[in-house]
């Protein structure tokens, strides 16, 4: 295996399945594999890592895909955008 290279889906998915079969991980019902993905995402927005970066890093299509998902995670930045905003416009 090349480290340099992402894994492939099926390793994955079988590396997850193996793991929840030897049920020494508590892993709960209902959690799929998909689920670390969105708690990587997640993660990585509500500790401030640009919204650029995490969609790069989840080969989105676009920002907007980014975006709609994870809107959620960012309520302050309207309101950070606005005052930003108003300080720029009132020097």
């Amino acid at each position: 295996m090349d480290p340099t290279r992402p894994f492939l889906a099926y390793y994955l998915q079988n590396q997850w399945q193996r793991i929840k079969r030897a049920g020494e991980v508590d892993v709960p019902d209902g959690m799929v594999i998909y689920s670390l993905r969105h708690f990587f995402a997640s993660n990585c927005l509500t500790n401030g890592i640009p919204i650029t970066d995490v969609a790069d890093w989840m080969s989105h299509k676009s920002l907007d895909i980014t975006f709609k998902i994870y809107r959620h995670l960012m309520p302050g930045s309207i309101g950070k955008a606005a005052k930003i905003l108003d300080v720029g416009l009132a020097a």
